[in-house]
């Protein structure tokens, strides 16, 4: 019921993209984001891989190459979370409890800034990364999830409720409604 507490334009993303290769991190610095707030399941790599792989490497080192902070922000556990955040060398935010607003204002903290505009976030599930991004007022880009069929059961639930919430997202905002079911392959006739 999170979908009915919330206002439709708090799940409205900033822009989405298929996966994180294909944003355009140039223009995100040329239009002065300077920090990124990355969800790491499902997002940077899926949830049954341990840790990352030399091309999700290569890309952190890339987008840090550019002028990025990256802070790892996820709502999965310590361990888990400390154990890809070092190595990639990024600071990390775990239990973040998205789309609440307290692991966001930590990942802030470990920004350093309250410069809201220099921050966007990147993450893969309507209900969490971009709520929570939106509650914080920080941009948020959704991206298409790596691989749905190992999701824990709570983001099961989570993708039923994005369904219901990209419908509602019709009527206003149908542009990005599309553009969302268009990049996960899904077509409006089946939310009806």
């Amino acid at each position: 019921m999170i979908h009915l507490l919330f206002p439709i334009k708090t799940f409205v993303p900033y822009d989405c993209y298929r996966t994180i290769y294909d944003i355009d991190y140039q223009k995100l610095y040329q239009l002065g984001k300077r920090i990124l707030f990355i969800d790491i399941d499902n997002t940077i790599i899926p949830y049954d891989l341990a840790l990352p792989e030399r091309t999700h490497l290569e890309f952190i080192n890339t987008v840090k190459a550019i002028g990025f902070q990256v802070i790892f922000i996820s709502n999965n556990h310590k361990d888990r979370v400390k154990a890809i955040a070092t190595a990639f060398a990024v600071d990390y935010v775990y239990s973040a409890c998205k789309p609440l607003k307290k692991g966001f204002q930590k990942a802030l903290a470990l920004a350093n800034t309250t410069a809201k505009g220099e921050v966007i976030t990147i993450g893969d599930q309507v209900v969490t990364d971009i709520l929570g991004s939106n509650r914080c007022q920080l941009d948020a880009i959704l991206v298409k999830p790596i691989k749905k069929k190992n999701e824990k059961w709570f983001t099961k639930l989570n993708r039923m409720t994005e369904k219901r919430i990209i419908k509602r997202m019709m009527k206003n905002y149908p542009a990005m409604a599309l553009k969302i079911m268009n990049l996960r392959g899904e077509s409006f006739e089946n939310k009806m």
